[in-house]
């Protein structure tokens, strides 16, 4: 660029006025220039950085994460923190100022609790947290537990994603984080689950014997030796043994055969209660399963 007065080429940008000036005459080229390349910033004491990045929208806040947030500094007066620490809550007031996004404020809340309770990464807690606006906007949640709501939404989406959570874990979950009771709990998860399903028109799919027996292995403390025959004995069942039994009981059966298998010490009962399942009829189909192996 060439300066129109002096013909000079010596053109500064000015990006902080947003200018092109010639530094031999002091003729203002252009003005009012917009910088669309990212802005970047340098705090004291620190490297240069992009002063535009941020986290984007977050569905897991009920805002979708574009509300405003701000800390209260520590260097300045008393009378001055006290007045930020006002103003913070009424801004914090100021994000939720309607009953919708109260409510739905407290439901992600108890979303973030459970899925902590669970161990769920972020990516399902944000699923479901979509699932749940879909429920609130047809009406579904209404005259509903919101705890009950949740459960059966973070297991509907676990199933969609592999994740071998089983109703027993979330309905523990439930028990031990919020204090509900547990027949409470197991009387109307189920009906939730299909309700869900057919009304936001989720797929459930089928979780595999063989992630049943990856997730519970650790848990008996199971070596990789007693996991590899596990997986082996459940293949040698016959298919009108294993198909009419949930994917479930079976892992439950060839855990515990092959921990016998390679003489470590498992009980039934250890058995029975970390996969949940009922010890008088994992201990019939234990014999009926090494029978049937035996004659295979």
């Amino acid at each position: 660029m060439h300066c129109p007065s002096c013909s000079s080429s010596a053109v500064l940008y000015d990006r902080v006025r947003g200018e092109s000036v010639c530094t031999r005459c002091g003729f203002v080229i252009l003005d009012r220039l917009f910088e669309l390349e990212p802005e970047w910033r340098r705090r004291p004491g620190e490297e240069l950085e992009r002063a535009d990045v941020t986290a984007g929208i977050d569905v897991t806040q009920h805002d979708l994460g574009l509300g405003s947030k701000f800390s209260v500094p520590r260097n300045v007066s008393p009378s001055q923190r006290a007045c930020l620490r006002r103003l913070r809550v009424l801004q914090q007031r100021s994000r939720v100022s309607s009953w919708e996004d109260r409510s739905l404020r407290e439901a992600l809340v108890e979303l973030d609790k459970l899925c902590e309770a669970l161990a769920l990464p972020k990516g399902i807690k944000a699923e479901v947290s979509v699932s749940y606006r879909r429920a609130r906007a047809k009406r579904i949640t209404a005259g509903r537990s919101l705890h009950h709501v949740l459960a059966a939404l973070v297991f509907i989406t676990c199933r969609a994603r592999g994740l071998p959570r089983t109703e027993n874990e979330i309905s523990r979950a439930l028990v031990a984080r919020f204090g509900i009771k547990k027949r409470r709990v197991a009387r109307n998860f189920r009906k939730l689950v299909k309700l869900l399903t057919q009304q936001l028109k989720l797929k459930l799919p089928r979780i595999s014997t063989d992630n049943y027996i990856d997730r519970f292995a650790p848990q008996l403390g199971l070596s990789r030796t007693a996991v590899e025959r596990a997986h082996k004995f459940h293949k040698t069942l016959p298919r009108k043994f294993t198909q009419p039994k949930s994917p479930l009981f079976s892992a439950a059966v060839a855990l515990y055969v092959s921990a016998d298998l390679a003489s470590e010490k498992v009980t039934l009962q250890k058995v029975a209660r970390t996969v949940g399942v009922g010890i008088s009829s994992l201990s019939k189909n234990v014999v009926r399963a090494r029978q049937l192996a035996a004659k295979g």
